[in-house]
């Protein structure tokens, strides 16, 4: 065969080659994007802190966004009890104060725990759950995680403020707490979930348990006192 024609014949088949490959590479990335539009991938993290400091609950509920690749995410929608509260854009529910600027909060305040525009409270606790809401003919997404609260803590307003519950505040060991008439002492992370609880009594020892940050629950036979306790 003449030279030219193996020549010919010799980038022809390359070029077919180098056509095939860009082929299959156009049709991997179509595949991936397809895919990736149709992911509606659940919220990852959800955690939640609740507390009280008189007169007033404060609380925060996060979560972070999707695992990726997923579709057009536009938004959130935030459950109790099962029902839905709304739908929002922002990745938290919150109810805070700060020196600087007082109370704030991007929903009802300590509403947010009551079942009615009354303010009665869920008689018995709120589970919590975030779903993802794609738009995609506005899809929405299960959910993995639920969070429990028990609701309002000491909605008593003729409750007066009790300083130095517990001490020392931070510990590494031994805590010391002020209060009698103690039924049961329970302790949580950050997000809620239940880590131990302790026999009732004016001191406990929390050597055992890593350093951070936790909150404590002191439970009496007249109310139920909330702080944060942070561990050294």
């Amino acid at each position: 065969m003449p030279t030219i024609a193996k020549f010919y014949i010799f980038n022809l088949t390359k070029l077919l080659a180098m056509k095939r490959k860009i082929l299959q590479s156009c049709l991997f990335v179509l595949l991936f994007q397809v895919y990736a539009f149709g992911q509606t991938n659940p919220v990852e993290n959800l955690t939640w802190s609740h507390w009280y400091e008189y007169p007033r609950n404060y609380f925060e509920l996060s979560w972070d966004e999707p695992a990726q690749p997923h579709g057009e995410l536009i938004g959130y929608n935030v459950y109790r009890n099962n029902e839905l509260y709304r739908f929002q854009t922002e990745r938290t529910v919150y109810n805070l104060w700060t020196q600087i600027m007082g109370i704030v909060t991007n929903c009802d305040g300590e509403t947010f725990l009551a079942a009615d525009n009354q303010g009665n409270p869920f008689t018995e606790g709120i589970e919590m759950h975030v779903t993802a809401v794609y738009n995609a003919e506005v899809t929405e997404s299960g959910f993995v995680q639920t969070i429990f609260d028990g609701g309002l803590l000491l909605p008593n307003k003729t409750f007066a403020p009790k300083k130095g519950m517990i001490y020392p505040n931070p510990t590494r060991q031994i805590l010391h707490i002020a209060q009698d008439h103690l039924q049961k002492i329970m302790l949580y992370d950050v997000s809620g979930q239940y880590i131990q609880s302790f026999e009732p009594g004016n001191l406990i020892n929390v050597g055992h348990l890593p350093t951070g940050i936790y909150i404590i629950k002191l439970y009496s036979n007249t109310d139920v006192v909330v702080d944060k306790l942070i561990i050294q």
